[in-house]
């Protein structure tokens, strides 16, 4: 088992290129479920029924493990008897048959008002440099709905400016999970801002300079953790009572989108997202829209 779970390894980091973090996550998860095999001893862990990945998973419940690490695992599981079919270990993946884990409401993710957004972007102080870098970085979370990794890891060379200078719109590159690209487009007011940012003295210049850097270190990027620091002490000194992370700012994104008539197709492209389900989380209906869509709808005869 152990042999072919750090084959199962070699497949996620070099045919699939999944990030450390996540190629650690799921082989973790197939070490701890041979784990339970084996004490369990009623089974072959590689060639179970989906009724004893049912157990084990009820198990995992049982002792305490939350709704999301439980659907890390069972993501886990369907992977790894997938790259079994490849062996020809298996001729049918049994996690296939597993219920996906149902995801409990989020209510810490609740999208903030544009009031609370415009408070927090104009708490930031412009005339100094670092106060600029702030209020871009935020401009961007909320503008284009990047999670804070991919906003923190551009380079001055992923922008480009000139893409239509006339029209106010440049071009920026968004280097997103699982190695995927997308492109995104800065217009109107965050055309400007960055711009703005960019021509700085103390901002970054060279192509592979990383575009958002702590002062005069332009070789990485600031940190997430510092981020998180700055939002929360400028929205607590704004006065601002909603919750306001980056992460928060993604959600805000896509609802707004949404509430102004986007489809969530395009939403989804935008957000780097490979299907709309996972775009649908993001998503925070009004009790206000509720009533619009139901107020639409007619039932023949009645």
């Amino acid at each position: 088992m152990h042999d072919i779970i750090e084959l199962f390894r070699k497949e996620l980091v070099c045919v699939a290129c999944l990030k450390d973090n996540t190629v650690k996550v799921y082989i973790s998860s197939i070490y701890r479920y041979s784990r339970y095999a084996a004490d369990v001893k009623s089974f072959d862990p590689l060639k179970p029924k989906s009724s004893d990945l049912f157990k084990w998973l009820m198990f995992l419940k049982k002792t305490g493990t939350r709704f999301s690490r439980l659907g890390n695992y069972q993501i886990a599981l369907k992977k790894f008897f997938i790259f079994a079919g490849k062996l020809d270990i298996i001729k049918y993946n049994p996690a296939l048959d597993l219920i996906p884990v149902r995801k409990v409401k989020n209510t810490l993710n609740q999208p903030v008002s544009v009031k609370s957004a415009c408070e927090l972007l104009n708490s930031f102080d412009q005339s100094s440099w670092l106060g600029s870098r702030n209020f871009t970085i935020v401009s961007i979370l909320w503008a284009l709905g990047l999670r804070l990794s991919e906003c923190l890891d551009l380079k001055i060379e992923n922008f480009d400016p000139e893409y239509n200078r006339p029209e106010k719109v440049g071009a920026l590159l968004i280097h997103g999970k699982g190695l995927k690209q997308r492109t995104l487009f800065v217009v109107d007011k965050l055309y400007d801002n960055l711009n703005r940012y960019l021509k700085l003295p103390e901002s970054p210049s060279k192509n592979s300079n990383f575009m958002f850097p702590p002062k005069q270190h332009y070789d990485r990027p600031v940190s997430n953790d510092r981020v998180l620091k700055i939002i929360k002490q400028t929205a607590k000194e704004a006065g601002i009572k909603e919750r306001i992370t980056p992460h928060v700012l993604r959600h805000t994104f896509a609802t707004h989108m949404y509430e102004k008539g986007v489809p969530a197709q395009a939403i989804s492209r935008m957000m780097g997202h490979v299907s709309i389900e996972e775009t649908a989380i993001y998503i925070h209906v009004s009790e206000d829209m509720k009533k619009q869509a139901l107020n639409k709808i007619t039932i023949p005869g009645r």
